[in-house]
């Protein structure tokens, strides 16, 4: 189990630094099979912070502050629905949504949907306000802002900027939200003390790799795994 687990957090951080998103749905997807979700996604939420403070210096220049602004505004004010439903719901259920989150998100991000011809604020408002209802369920609202940020015509430079910027206030707000509604516990700080110099060295090596070789192959690979996590989660929650 602990072998499993140092693995999951180094492989999400490799994720995360790599690509700028992706950790979240990676995390949750693995530490879920032995933790209970409601443990998880907090957790996950703090890692995902440290996540983006490591990363933002390096791309600050490049966010596309604007829209951005507003998928914030939306995510916030949607957030506080997704978190009391992490709250009420059992474990066993919570696995369920969150695996079949994990399948549908891995599903849309792979399709690839061209938003570049929807413009302007609504794709921004519309992006945002789903984002916030499953990140606070879930911890993992990043593939509608993907999918807005990594859309065709984007340049992929500021799409990643973009999205480190948006998960840092995203994922502080969540972990906040979570604490008030008392799923920060000693278990979640603990797991997330111990889990962070993990998810920083993966980080590290994610970004190597992202200097060194660029994006080819690293997206279908990404979603293979997740793929295989999302059935292995379901497959656990529906088996006695």
């Amino acid at each position: 189990m602990i072998a499993f687990t140092v693995l999951a957090v180094v492989a999400g951080g490799v994720v995360r630094g790599y690509a700028g998103f992706g950790a979240s749905m990676f995390w949750v997807a693995s530490l879920s099979l032995i933790y209970a979700p409601a443990s998880v996604v907090p957790t996950v939420l703090a890692l995902e912070v440290v996540a983006s403070l490591h990363l933002l210096p390096s791309v600050f220049s490049r966010v596309e502050w604007r829209s951005m602004s507003l998928m914030l505004l939306a995510t916030l004010v949607t957030m506080p629905a997704g978190v009391a439903l992490l709250a009420v719901l059992p474990d066993r259920t919570m696995r369920i949504v969150v695996a079949v989150a994990i399948l549908l998100a891995t599903a849309v991000t792979a399709v690839g949907i061209d938003l570049a011809r929807y413009g302007g604020r609504r794709k921004a408002l519309v992006a945002g306000s789903v984002s916030g209802v499953v990140n606070g369920s879930t911890g993992i609202g990043g593939p509608p802002a993907v999918l807005l940020y990594f859309s065709p015509g984007k340049e992929v430079a500021v799409g990643r900027a973009t999205l480190i910027a948006y998960f840092l206030a995203t994922d502080a707000f969540g972990f906040a939200y979570m604490a008030v509604y008392g799923l920060v516990d000693r278990p979640v700080l603990l797991h997330a003390a111990a889990f962070v110099p993990l998810a920083v060295l993966g980080i590290f090596l994610g970004q190597k790799v992202f200097g060194r070789h660029g994006e080819r192959g690293f997206h279908k690979a990404m979603l293979v795994i997740l793929l295989v996590l999302g059935v292995a989660m379901l497959v656990r929650s529906l088996i006695p």
